[in-house]
Order: structure tokens, then sequence, then C-alpha cells
């Protein structure tokens, strides 16, 4: 009995968070649309020379009335203010036909409709007084509810029911005729209730995490970014942000976001605490990538575990991380993010997180990664660019640029500027991480940041790996005043 009791508390929580979460997906049934007609004088009514006045303004419906005829303004079919705002039909030569705007029901299971059909007065003619009411899915042909559809004559007040539809797209369509100046027909209160589809699983895999900064700068902050490494559109609102605690219980389960957004295939988001924590120390290319929630875990410095969860708190992925994944060359690690190289091999392959690559600052937060696969090739790739250039701001071939691509993560560079006598004249890279690919560039000046006198220079770029391998490529520069 006392190991069930601890079973029991030690997964307290995350029973309460699975309950919180079913009660809240309970509450989503309900209405999802509504027409009260609160808005007086909307619609049709005649004039005294026979011409139909109109006035459709600022709702999110339409009135058909091509073969009515209206003879003054007590002809009409309009909203009213009478009981709180209703839609009366009177005096009216033909049928009014009331449409709704599409309804979006995509979404949603169990589409039920209702609507309030009442008339006024003693007259019974069939023919000339009536409201029926029907529903169109998906631009298909015109069905009538299934509950009190066709009302005619004198039948006072009755709800009109549709229930259980589904499919994409909902219009409902309401046709009306009353001859008489002394009655009313009278369309009120049309609603549209559904139940939330429930949404397709998300799969482990289906989200992963790409990159962590788990030892930020001082004044800096944690971040996680996930990657929707499926076809399909993601609610954030499903996911949660979680750690293990000594004993390996899932603990600190946050929900990334209370409300809707979607996280679209092939889409990065950054997830921390406080952007202002995060902006300032990385190069940050799009704000709207990053998701700042209303609680987020704490991560120690050297060592813990990342976990990404469903609404039912199931492990969509997880990582275990320490700081000795990072490049065992880095004297400190602190504001350094550790980067996923492939979304394909296993987040717990410790070959698949390298340190970003100093070149960008050491953290990509809500784009790609700099450690990503590296290309296939024997050795790294290395291209200079232009041939002369002339840094005078113009816009035209300002700088000197060397861009290369690596086999293998984690490989360093040292890149070195020489003039025409061998003299050295700057360091542009001194052993800095390189990404997958990436560019460093010159702008003609020298260590003091002067500018250098025209002439040839010899740039030396020296690449090598934690295996041992080391590749040179050299080439040479004009540095020119202005080039035609």
């Amino acid at each position: 009995m006392l190991l069930i009791v601890n079973v029991m508390i030690s997964n307290l929580p995350k029973i309460l968070i699975f309950f919180c979460l079913l009660f809240s997906r309970q509450l989503q049934a309900g209405e999802i649309w509504r027409e009260s007609f609160s808005v007086p004088g909307k619609g049709i009514w005649g004039s005294e020379n026979g011409v139909i006045q109109i006035d459709f303004s600022g709702i999110n419906w339409s009135i058909q009335y091509a073969s009515v005829s209206l003879t003054d303004a007590n002809d009409y079919a309009k909203t009213v203010s009478a009981s709180g705002g209703r839609f009366e039909v009177v005096d009216v030569t033909g049928e009014v036909v009331w449409v709704s705007t599409t309804i979006d029901i995509g979404e949603y299971e169990k589409v039920n409709i209702q609507l309030s059909a009442s008339e006024t007065g003693s007259n019974t003619n069939a023919a000339q007084k009536y409201l029926k009411a029907y529903y169109k899915i998906d631009n298909g042909t015109e069905q009538p509810f299934e509950i009190s559809a066709l009302n005619t004559g004198n039948w006072g007040t009755v709800t009109a029911v549709q229930k259980e539809l589904a499919g994409s797209k909902l219009q409902i369509i309401v046709k009306m005729a009353n001859n008489y100046a002394s009655d009313k027909v009278i369309l009120d209160e049309v609603v549209v209730t559904a139940v939330e589809k429930p949404a397709a699983p998300i799969l482990p895999g289906d989200v992963v995490i790409n990159e962590v900064l788990f030892n930020p700068k001082d004044g800096g902050s944690d971040y996680v970014e996930i990657y929707n490494n499926s076809a399909n559109e993601i609610d954030v609102t499903r996911l949660y942000l979680a750690s293990r605690d000594g004993e390996l219980q899932i603990t600190q389960a946050y929900q990334l976001s209370k409300s809707k957004s979607v996280l679209m295939p092939e889409s990065y988001l950054a997830l921390t605490k406080d952007t202002a924590g995060v902006y300032p120390f990385f190069s940050i290319q799009c704000k709207t990538c990053f998701l700042q929630m209303e609680k987020f875990p704490s991560f120690n410095n050297d060592e813990d575990f990342i976990l990404l969860l469903d609404e039912n708190l199931n492990v969509i992925d997880e990582l275990h991380y320490t700081d000795k994944m990072h490049h065992p060359l880095l004297a400190d690690e602190e504001g350094i993010a550790l980067e996923r190289v492939s979304f394909t091999e296993p987040t717990n392959d410790f070959l698949n997180w390298h340190s970003a690559s100093s070149t960008v600052g050491y953290g990509t937060p809500g784009y790609k990664n700099s450690q990503g696969e590296p290309f296939n090739s024997n050795q790294p790739e290395v291209s200079f660019s232009p041939e002369s250039f002339s840094p005078d701001f113009d816009g035209y071939n300002d700088e000197y640029q060397i861009e290369y691509k690596t086999t293998k993560p984690g490989c360093l560079a040292n890149i070195s500027v020489f003039d025409a006598a061998g003299r050295f004249i700057i360091k542009l890279a001194n052993n800095e991480i390189l990404g997958s690919e990436g560019k460093f560039t010159w702008d003609g000046e020298d260590q003091t940041g002067q500018r250098l006198n025209l002439g040839v220079y010899v740039v030396l770029v020296e690449i090598f790996s934690l295996t041992g391998e080391t590749w040179q490529f050299k080439d040479g520069v004009v540095l020119t005043d202005v080039l035609e």
C-alpha cells in the first residue's frame, strides 16, 4: 500500500495537469456563431416612388429580393429594435431570402443550428405567409432543417433546429413571405453550436528540440528552440516544456502559450522566459519566431533534462544535455548555445550536438542552425571573391569575401592576410568555431583599423578538425581604389 501511495504522490503533478487539460478541452464545446439582429434598420424597405431602399452596412448577412416589390416605408424586410432586436417581414409582395455569411466549421464536429421562427396576426394563407429554414454544406444543395423547417400560415412561435452537421463551410438560408400589413413574420436568434474536433496526435519526432542555451551570460536568459519536423501545422497551445527531477519524474511542465498560434512545417520557435535576456546577446533574424512563456522551467548550467510534451503529457522529444557536449577547445561555455546537427539522427546522440559557430555569435535562436548537415565531400570547400575590391562604400565590391562549407561539425579556422612581401597584416579568424557553412569578410584594413595601401595581398585559410585533419586554401586579391 505504501508503494502505491508513493507512486500516486510522485505522479500527482502529472495527474492534476492531465485533468485540468481534460476539463478545459470539454469547455471548448459551445457557440461558434450567432446573429441576434441587435443593429436596427438593416435590410430593405419601400418608398413613395416605389424604389426599394437598402442598408446592409456593418452586418455579416445579406438579403436576396429580386422578385420583391415594396410600395412605401411601412413595407419592409429589415431589423427592428423590438425585443432586443429581430428581423421582420411586413407587407412584402414576393419572397425575401435571408442568407448568412459563410461559417467556417472545418475544425468542428456535431454542428447544430437553431433559430426562432415566429409570426403575429391572424392570416392563415400558407402560400403568402411563411418562414422556411434551410442550410448548405460546402456549397451543396439547399437542405431543409430537420425540425420545424416549414412554417406556414398562423403557426405562432417555434424553434427550427438542425443537428449533427459536418463539413468545412456552412451557410444558413431562410425564405420568408408576408403579404399582409397587419401581420409580421419574424426571424430571431440564429445560433450555431459545435464541438471542437479532436486534434490529430502529435507524434514523437513531429516537433524536436533543435537548440538550447542553458548557461547564459550575466543578465541573459535560457532559451530552447523547437522545430516543426512534420508536414502538419501544430497549435503551440498543445505543447508543454518540462524537465525532470532527481528521481527522473517529469517536473515543471509549463504550457508554451494559452493563446492559439500555429507552428508551420519546417519552422523554428525560440522559447524563453524573457526575450530581453536573449535579444541583446544574439543576432535576431526573426522576432516573430520567439515566444516568451509565462512560466519557464529552470535548467542547470552543467547538466539537465529538457522535455517537450503534448497536451496529454506524452513525451514528443527529450534531450539530456551536459556541458561536456560543447566544443572541447572552448575556454568558457557561458553564453554559447548547443545546436542540433541533424533532424533525422536521435536527439540524444552525443555527436548530434555541437557548439554554435562563433561566426554567428554562438547562437541562432529562431532561425537555421549554424551547425547543420555538412555537405557531402572529402574536404571543406572554400571560395574567394572578388578578384579585386575597393572599400569606397559605393555599393560595388566593397568587401572581400571568404565563403566556406565544412565536411563535419566542430571544425575550426585560422584566416590570415599577408602583403606581397609576405609580411603579416591582419588575422580575420583565430581558432574560430565554424558552422556547416558561412563566410568571413575583409574590408581592406589592418589590425589597427587603418586603411591599407593599394596593391596585391595574399589570404591564407587553415581549417582543421578535432580528429587532426588539416586543410589549407590560398588566394591573391587586389586592393584597389575605383573599379571601372
